[in-house]
């Protein structure tokens, strides 16, 4: 397989960035993966061909997430800003030539989702925010999800979801993972929004989830039965020039690509 390239050879320059779009490492947020009988009991000795054994827990496994490359902070030192980045090494979204135009969409299922709530902490501390279940947690810490006396919340939800990816070009559908019976190659990853990425993307999946793509008859979601695209643009937020999401849904998936979405996990 050909290996290719995706960095940008040159550094944007910086540009302030308000604190609630700045991306603090989120490898403190859970993954969304179920759990599954992936590892199940053995009588010792290995596995057959193709098993996995072993006492696993969900620190264990690993998957890939997207950022959005800000003109500040350390993935603006490899990539063009406003482009969408697997893994910190892959560009799967390049920046729109005019940063003020919608960028090209990205095709994405949303398989599955949690909210939470971190610490909303300055950009480039050394500390680690701390992320909780509940808002009820948040509480008992002192914290609030509010402005107060022209002071930003000390905590604010966060939302982490599963996408399935579409590849979007021929060279990217060499490197992703899964093949699909459309012929197409997809991705998983993991995309934690927060802030800004929270109010326009993440309140778009939770909408979702409670009208269009949600089972009128059992009252649960559907997320993974939703097509969706991603787009990047820059915007002025007060003083601050910065790239934000929008996430759209359109229609529903066939029932063939939902049954093949249900073997995935």
């Amino acid at each position: 397989m050909t290996t290719t390239s995706f960095k940008k050879t040159k550094p944007t320059t910086a540009e302030a960035l308000p604190s609630d779009l700045r991306s603090p490492t989120s490898e403190s947020v859970p993954a969304t993966v179920p759990s599954s009988d992936l590892c199940p009991q053995t009588s010792g000795g290995l596995p057959g061909i193709g098993g996995l054994a072993g006492d696993y827990q969900e620190g264990d496994f690993r998957l890939p997430r997207i950022n959005i490359v800000q003109s500040v902070g350390p993935l603006s030192e490899d990539f063009e800003a406003g482009s969408i980045v697997l893994n910190k090494d892959m560009i799967l979204l390049p920046a729109s030539e005019d940063p003020k135009i919608w960028s090209t969409p990205l095709n994405v299922t949303v398989l599955n989702a949690k909210k939470q709530f971190q610490q909303n902490i300055e950009y480039g501390s050394d500390e680690m925010p701390e992320t909780v279940e509940t808002l009820e947690e948040v509480t008992a810490r002192g914290g609030w999800l509010d402005w107060r006396d022209d002071a930003p919340p000390s905590w604010r939800p966060i939302l982490t979801a599963l996408l399935l990816i579409e590849a979007p070009t021929d060279a990217l559908a060499d490197e992703f993972s899964i093949q699909s019976p459309d012929g197409k190659a997809y991705e998983l990853a993991l995309w934690t929004m927060k802030g800004t990425s929270y109010s326009r993307a993440g309140k778009a999946i939770n909408t979702a989830a409670r009208f269009a793509l949600r089972n009128k008859e059992t009252g649960l979601p559907e997320l993974h039965k939703g097509k969706w695209t991603l787009q990047v643009r820059r915007e002025k937020l007060g003083t601050n020039l910065v790239f934000v999401p929008r996430l759209r849904q359109h229609g529903k998936h066939s029932d063939e690509f939902i049954a093949f979405i249900t073997t995935l996990l």
